[in-house]
């Protein structure tokens, strides 16, 4: 939608990014879809957001003053066969974090992509491009915008977006609301753990249909080293009806957070081998049984050195039932 340029604050002397909106477009929809990104990204103020420094027009030409990331993309950093868990929830959480701050201010954001996610130099995550931002109640339904299907890429005369990062009700042209930005979310974060994205197709029609229509793989049938746990929060987020998904991206964001604790403390249950699982709370409770009942066989046989002096005898006849020795057996008849 815009042409993004590296820039200098000559005032303030900093470097800043500047989103230009070309002059030949800056009518109808487009200028509208353009002050809408502003306003919005402007009325938000979270760490994992980009900042909004102004909104100017020069001689027609508009463009936005915003903060420059110096780092890379998620679609740059993202490995062929996914993240480890470490670095999953390292991005995962702060990203959540970022969209759930939006949506507490009414903005959907409605083209979450990796394209549109940036990893700073120092770390820091960054929510990018709310072109296709709609303001408004998070699920009040507002039509601000356009609904169209858009592509994966920025070219002059079609609609900014991704057509693979859709929910499903944005690829049959309905409303979208909060819940569709969690749909979007659930596949980056498929995505960021196996590579790949979830719904595929050798045409934009069989994406769509695949969003509409297919159920994906568990993410941890794809990549074992997954928890079960994790792979349910993902599938939950791609549930077709927006009622069985999270209800809110801070929900989302806390069962992330929850499920990154288990995996840091072992408390997980991952797949090591399709078909199978590994437990390791399971493997830990085995042990102590296992230690509980050796303990219970020592403490059962008396030491060498007992001062109880048990008497021998030959050819005696077991009268009691018990494992061990007992000083005074008796036999019930």
């Amino acid at each position: 939608m815009g042409d993004v340029y590296l820039a200098e604050d000559t005032k303030l002397s900093r470097k800043i990014a500047l989103k230009v909106l070309p002059e030949e477009l800056a009518t109808g929809e487009r200028l509208g879809r353009f002050e809408r990104e502003a306003k919005a990204i402007a009325a938000l103020n979270h760490p994992n957001i980009v900042h909004v420094y102004s909104v100017e027009e020069v001689d027609g030409v508009h463009f936005i003053t915003m903060e420059w990331v110096r780092g890379k993309t998620l679609s740059e950093l993202l490995p062929k066969n996914g993240f480890t868990l470490a670095k999953f929830f390292e991005i995962a959480i702060p990203l959540t974090d970022g969209v759930a701050a939006a949506h507490q201010e009414g903005i959907t954001h409605r083209d979450l992509k990796p394209d549109n996610t940036m990893q700073s130099d120092e770390g820091r995550v960054k929510n990018l491009d709310f072109g296709l931002a709609k303001p408004g109640g998070a699920f009040q339904g507002e039509a601000a915008g356009s609904e169209a299907p858009t592509q994966a890429k920025t070219r002059e005369g079609v609609v900014v977006g991704t057509l693979t990062y859709m929910s499903p009700e944005q690829a049959q042209g309905k409303t979208a609301d909060a819940r569709s930005d969690i749909f979007s979310l659930g596949i980056v974060l498929y995505e960021m753990l196996t590579g790949r994205r979830p719904f595929q197709g050798d045409s934009p029609s069989e994406v769509l249909s695949s969003i509409i229509k297919d159920v994906p793989s568990l993410v941890s049938d794809v990549n074992p080293a997954v928890p079960r746990d994790l792979a349910r929060i993902i599938k939950r987020c791609l549930a077709k009806d927006p009622i069985r998904r999270f209800q809110s991206a801070i929900d989302l964001r806390n069962e992330l957070e929850e499920s990154k604790r288990e995996v840091d403390s072992g408390e997980v249950v991952t797949s090591a081998a399709p078909g199978g699982a590994t437990s390791t709370r399971w493997v830990a409770a085995a042990a102590i049984i296992g230690l509980a009942v050796v303990g219970g066989i020592f403490y059962s046989i008396p030491s060498p050195k007992s001062s109880t002096n048990v008497p021998r005898f030959v050819n005696s006849m077991q009268l009691t039932s018990a494992v061990g020795v007992e000083d005074y057996p008796h036999v019930v008849s």
